[in-house]
């Protein structure tokens, strides 16, 4: 122990205090009390902090000790320093770092947790100054140290405490962005939590982190503090998703769908029941099945498929959360596969629903495997088609599709306008009913998606999109009303999208009920923001009446359509004015 003047303040005052009021180890205990004893290396100098405090070898609190009129924030400087470097190959037991201090002005103390979160899309470390001073006892509950004392998670501390904890601890080089290897492997290390129990030690992503034994320490820590199967359930799996979203800002290239609009699509389709076949072959991260799950439909009815293993992994484990799954055997009855969803998948499907990614990346995947259950050659010019982005999509969604079934997908606005896609709109007018077409605003999908037209530097994509809403049958006589509805921003710039998108999309699924009773529309509706802001759909109703077919000089002029909303040639298929 060093002789240094400030021991015997810390021997006489500080110790005391911590030992009585707070139930810390006393000052005679040495092995769990190491006062200026810890040697930590900062920068090109060695530095000791005051006291670490100690359990069963584990270093888990540290106490930085100023006297009166000393800096509170250099202490906590000085605190942070030792936490960031402490030397746990030499003075940790099993690799864990103290992440729990106090620092003293005179006799006062003040308690904090050193933290993670994401900033700007980088992870950032910083304090959290704690409301309540800590027990030992408390802070041997925060690591997991206290037998029969595990918390069960909420919201709150799922994505503090185990999702801005599990980032850093597989962010293994010195790129200060989400990668998507980390959020990959946040997602696979909360599935082998709960496929393999404690024995998740023994598989990926935690073996391949083999040589940090402190960041193996930590997700051991993770594990043993919190009653995981108390914890599942949709509220946790939510905030898995946004905190997903949040991540894939910027970084990674992929977007989610908002979970109001998966909502919407969901109770646009209809009621369902547990017999109801549900398919989504570009799943993403799971978000429409899990709806439709919870919309009534059994697990075993749904399929996922995605071609990329990152929303792969995202799906399962969402799933997984979201229904309480645990164990191998549960885990992997989850029916979500990772394969190109393009490939044949039956025709039974009840309902089709998701967001087609889009991009490239299905049509050089095997494109032979898929032309065995696609066309290639759609307008039959005896070449092949072009293969627009959406275009092997629209065609898988409809082929899956059982006569009379569901289609509902997340669109481009230029499929119903681009001259290069009409073939693609004369196959869907034969091959199913329109029922409904909502435009939605700019601005809800993130940056990241791989959607081409996108503002760089933008944290909002400028693509436009629409929903299509169809049902399978054959259709001959093309004069029926379609629902169609444009979705604006509202007025007022400064609201948060999560304030009114919502709202407005509730409305609008009033409308579509209504439409389905009377085939009419009511203008009464009005969306009622806060502090008075009134905003009103553009909403109309279509009447997308398609006169028959006549023959002028040997050519066919095709009807014009009776709304602004829909220009009217039929070989203009959906184009808008």
């Amino acid at each position: 122990m060093s002789n240094r003047p400030e021991i015997a303040y810390l021997i006489q005052n500080i110790l005391p205090l911590f030992a009585s009021a707070y139930g810390f180890p006393l000052p005679e205990n040495e092995s769990d009390t190491r006062i200026d004893e810890i040697p930590v290396r900062i920068g090109s100098s060695v530095k000791k902090p005051d006291v670490v405090y100690f359990h069963q070898g584990l270093p888990v609190f540290i106490i930085e000790a100023k006297k009166e009129g000393k800096s509170k924030e250099d202490a906590i400087d000085q605190a942070l320093s030792y936490i960031k470097n402490f030397p746990t190959e030499k003075y940790s037991k099993d690799g864990i770092r103290p992440r729990y201090f106090a620092v003293t002005i005179g006799r006062q103390p003040f308690f904090f947790a050193h933290r993670f979160e994401i900033k700007d899309d980088n992870f950032k470390d910083w304090y959290e100054e704690l409301s309540a001073p800590m027990l030992f006892e408390n802070v041997l509950q925060e690591y997991g140290l206290l037998k029969g004392t595990k918390e069960v998670l909420n919201p709150d501390s799922f994505r503090k405490e185990v999702l801005n904890e599990l980032g850093p601890l597989f962010k293994i080089d010195n790129e200060s962005k989400i990668t998507p290897d980390v959020v990959k492997n946040i997602a696979r290390q909360i599935l082998s939590f709960l496929q393999y129990d404690d024995d998740f030690t023994s598989h990926r992503p935690y073996i391949d982190i083999e040589q940090h034994k402190d960041r193996q320490a930590q997700i051991r820590t993770i594990y043993n503090k919190y009653e995981w199967s108390q914890s599942l359930g949709i509220d946790i799996a939510k905030t898995f998703r946004d905190y997903i979203l949040r991540s894939f800002q910027g970084n990674l290239n992929q977007y989610l769908t908002p979970q109001p609009l998966i909502a919407f699509m969901c109770n646009l389709v209809g009621k369902v029941n547990e017999n109801t076949r549900v398919l989504d072959f570009e799943c993403g991260t799971g978000g429409y099945l899990s709806a439709m799950i919870d919309h009534g439909v059994h697990l075993s009815n749904i399929r996922g498929i995605d071609i990329d293993e990152l929303p792969y992994i995202l799906a399962k484990t969402y799933i997984a959360i979201y229904f309480k799954l645990q164990g191998l055997e549960a885990t992997d009855s989850i029916p979500i596969k990772q394969n190109n969803g393009l490939f044949y998948q039956g025709n039974d499907w009840d309902i089709v629903i998701g967001n087609p990614a889009g991009g490239n990346k299905y049509e050089h995947n095997k494109l032979d495997k898929i032309a065995e259950s696609l066309c290639l050659d759609l307008d039959s010019n005896g070449k092949q088609d072009s293969l627009s982005e959406y275009s092997l999509s629209i065609q898988q969604s409809i082929i899956s599709c059982v006569d009379g079934g569901k289609i509902c997908l997340v669109l481009p606005e230029g499929f119903f306008s681009n001259s290069s896609d009409e073939y693609l709109r004369k196959y869907v007018s034969q091959n199913c009913r329109v029922l409904a077409i909502i435009s939605l605003p700019k601005g809800i999908f993130k940056k990241g998606t791989s959607v081409k037209q996108q503002t760089k530097g933008s944290q909002h994509s400028s693509q436009k999109m629409s929903v299509l809403f169809l049902q399978k049958e054959k259709v001959t006589d093309l004069d029926y009303p379609i629902f169609i509805t444009s979705m604006s921003e509202p007025l007022v710039k400064t609201i948060d999208i999560n304030t009114w998108f919502e709202p407005e999309l509730n409305l609008i699924l009033e409308q579509w009920k209504v439409w389905k009773e009377t085939q009419n529309i009511s203008n009464e509706f009005k969306l009622i923001l806060p502090k008075e802001k009134v905003i009103k759909t553009n909403t109309q109703e279509s009447l997308l009446n398609f006169e028959k077919e006549v023959i002028e000089n040997g050519n066919k002029k095709l009807p014009e359509v009776k709304t602004k909303t829909i220009l009217g040639k039929f070989s203009d298929f959906f184009k808008k004015s």
